[in-house]
């Protein structure tokens, strides 16, 4: 999950901070009307504020001719984007990746380089895996004005590192969005940076990934590949508030006031994965009915029309332990394989969305795998910022995430806090 602008952030969080003071099993089926109210209305407004046109660019040749992973099939130069009040130009990339079952898919993303000439070897790269922006097409990073996560990226910029932002498949180019499937995720990060490589001059061999939320989930989806198929030039993985354990995540969120937005993300990208998934024993009426606004609209339409869900409304019961549903939580949770390259794990102790006791065990389970990771809790930091209410740990914590960064591009030894 990602918001910054304040108007957004209120869209989102509205129905959630009201819901704190009703338990959410006491909000009628009705709250959250099948139709897009004027909440929903609102929120698509203001989504439109920030979106740029979706032109021919993102649209894959069809059929599309199969080339290896990570082939460019076009660029184009952007200066559209904009962040705090300053421009960020950048290059579109348009590229081949591949499904979680192996199939060729056009991906986008964007390209962005420091200013001036590239040192020698070349700029160090950021692969910037993003946290949840919904699961339609004009849900891409590099389809809103400030790039979602653009003033991290600034701050890549600022330390002379280059940066690649992939959309993931399905997002912007054509085709449906795998969320959270860790194949899908691995395969659309390494193919963004083999892409740019190819495509952008001046970038360098050596590469770090940066992962927020389901971008977290991603960079430990990479992390693990790693172990088993090293990518060269990787040098390790900054994870902030990961989706992890896909089912402790879901049992939280169905009871948590105002996160339905996000289990109806879950299940929808698990059909798109596994087409035959039974949807209908898995999601409540109201739930069910609503499951449109994923394929059409990003998350704060989505979580504005399943604000007022909870617990049975949501998930029927004893959907976690439908058979096909439950193997596709498991397949595609991560942390608990050992992973390659050092790992920074941080945790913001004020987050409700995925809270710190999700990301401790997390921590648990990657030291008994025997994996190299440094594991740090920040107080009072929240999943993101909300202007006015909370700082996200992808802020609070960016002078930490910097240093460990530029250390791994220096070659120094990554510190671990396992035994």
């Amino acid at each position: 999950m990602k918001i910054r602008r304040p108007a957004l952030a209120a869209a989102v969080f509205g129905t959630a901070l009201l819901a704190t003071a009703v338990p959410a099993t006491a909000v009628p089926a009705t709250a959250a009307p099948a139709s897009c109210d004027r909440a929903c209305q609102e929120a698509r407004r203001l989504e439109a504020r920030n979106a740029l046109p979706r032109t021919g660019f993102y649209d894959a040749p069809d059929p599309l001719p199969y080339r290896p992973a990570g082939t460019p099939i076009r660029t184009e130069p952007a200066d559209d984007y904009s962040v705090n009040g300053g421009s960020l130009p950048a290059t579109r990339i348009l590229y081949h990746s591949r499904t979680s079952r192996g199939r060729d898919v056009a991906a986008s993303g964007v390209v962005l380089v420091p200013p001036g000439t590239p040192p020698e070897g070349g700029w160090p790269v950021v692969v910037d895996a993003h946290g949840t922006s919904g699961a339609g097409r004009s849900c891409a990073p590099s389809l809103m004005r400030d790039l979602y996560h653009g003033d991290q990226m600034s701050r890549f910029l600022e330390r002379g590192w280059a940066v690649v932002a992939p959309d993931y498949a399905g997002l912007g180019a054509t085709g449906r969005h795998e969320f959270l499937n860790r194949r899908a995720a691995a395969n659309d990060v390494i193919n963004a940076m083999r892409s740019a490589r190819e495509a952008i001059p001046g970038l360098s061999s050596r590469w770090v990934v940066w992962g927020h939320s389901q971008g977290g989930h991603a960079a430990l989806a990479v992390a693990e590949r790693q172990r088993v198929r090293a990518e060269p030039g990787y040098l390790g993985s900054v994870v902030t508030s990961p989706g992890a354990d896909l089912r402790a995540a879901l049992e939280h969120m169905n009871t948590a006031p105002g996160l339905g937005g996000f289990i109806a993300l879950v299940t929808a990208g698990a059909k798109v994965s596994e087409p035959g998934l039974p949807l209908g024993r898995l999601l409540a009426t109201p739930a069910l009915a609503r499951l449109r606004f994923t394929r059409t609209d990003c998350l704060p339409v989505v979580s504005t029309v399943y604000g007022g869900l909870g617990g049975d409304e949501l998930l029927k019961p004893g959907a976690l332990q439908q058979p096909r549903f439950a193997r596709h939580l498991a397949a595609n949770s991560v942390g608990h394989r050992p992973v390659g390259g050092p790992v920074l794990l941080l945790q913001g102790e004020a987050d409700i969305v995925l809270p710190r006791r999700l990301t401790d065990r997390l921590a648990g389970d990657m030291c008994a795998t025997g994996s190299h990771m440094d594991y740090r809790t920040y107080p009072g930091l929240g999943h993101d910022t909300y202007p006015g209410q909370v700082v996200g740990i992808d802020d609070g914590a960016m002078p930490d995430i910097l240093t460990w960064t530029a250390a791994r591009f220096a070659g120094e030894p990554a510190p671990s806090s396992c035994p």
